[in-house]
């Protein structure tokens, strides 16, 4: 099995690249400098070319205070790259699997977030977070 891991140099994907020393599939661990998620048609071919089944998206814009600022930048890399790696999933016949966050959410709740509770993000960091979430649903 051929696994793509986006954001490999992040703290989720550093520990997924720990992981994946032991297993007995291929991955190929990426970040910004191996491929731009946020370009379609690199994520496309990228897919193509390398066989890709299964695609983990650890890659996100976190800089949750910076993302007030600079909404477009925070967009670009939690929305458009997730739809990106998202078409090229289903494209190809992948799997995606794509990791949000609980700032999709309000704050206010007293036990753990499920996937079918309303969400309702309070800043930029989590309205692109969302965007992505839905971007990916709708693929």
């Amino acid at each position: 099995m051929n696994i793509l891991i986006t954001g490999a140099n992040g703290q989720l994907g550093r520990s997924l690249r720990r992981l994946g020393g032991v297993s007995p599939h291929n991955y190929l661990f990426t970040d910004v400098a191996e491929l731009d998620i946020t370009d379609a048609a690199a994520v496309l071919r990228t897919v193509e070319e390398r066989r890709i089944d299964v695609i983990v998206n650890c890659a996100a814009y976190t800089n949750v205070e910076r993302a007030e600022e600079d909404e477009e930048a925070a967009d670009r890399l939690n929305r458009g790259a997730a739809e990106n790696l998202a078409r090229a999933a289903e494209a190809n016949g992948a799997t995606l699997i794509h990791v949000s966050t609980d700032y999709v959410f309000d704050g206010t709740g007293h036990r753990p977030y499920t996937e079918d509770m309303a969400t309702s993000p309070l800043g930029a960091y989590g309205r692109t977070k969302l965007a992505g979430e839905e971007a990916v649903k709708a693929s």
